[in-house]
């Protein structure tokens, strides 16, 4: 009986290991000159309107575009008025670019422990993530993911720098 334990343990192993140890293929990376000569080309075509872009400041040349920064207060996640404008600002600009897909990402100063910083970038990035869908973007469309201290903009030790640091990044994806 000892034996055929032992041999279905061991069995059971074997068959683990070789179902983890599949052979994966990298995709090639993608072609991005394409994009870029095709914009330029865009550019230079006079019929078509580059103000959209220029007017809220927003590169949509690639994936992973970042909108404007919403900025909080120290150890504080709900909005001020001026990070409520930003918030507004943006959402327009998504819905006119036909954005399908964004990710809040929250973040925080290096104060405070690791912990306590996730758990407020979390609070940040959902705080704006609500206010999207009370403008009309759809829930599922967003994403929120913290970083806490991890994505400094800034890496001073002064005040102004910490403040940076206090945002939320809306990326599009």
């Amino acid at each position: 009986m000892k034996n055929i334990m032992k041999f279905a343990l061991v069995f059971a192993l074997a068959a683990g290991l070789t179902a983890c140890s599949k052979n994966v293929k990298k995709a090639p990376a993608a072609d991005t000159t394409a994009a870029v000569t095709d914009v330029a080309e865009v550019a230079a075509d006079d019929s078509v309107d580059m103000q959209d872009d220029e007017a809220y400041g927003v590169t949509l040349i690639s994936d992973g575009s970042s909108l404007e920064p919403v900025y909080f207060a120290l150890n504080e996640y709900t909005l001020s008025k001026d990070a409520i404008a930003t918030v507004e600002k943006n959402a327009e600009t998504i819905k006119v670019k036909g954005v399908t897909k964004i990710t809040i990402e929250g973040n925080c100063d290096d104060r405070g422990t690791i912990s306590y910083n996730i758990a407020l970038g979390d609070k940040r990035a959902k705080e704006v993530k609500d206010y999207y869908v009370k403008l009309g973007i759809s829930a599922d469309a967003i994403s929120t993911v913290s970083y806490g201290e991890e994505k400094p903009s800034c890496t001073d030790q002064t005040e102004d720098c910490w403040a940076k640091n206090r945002r939320s990044d809306t990326v599009l994806k």
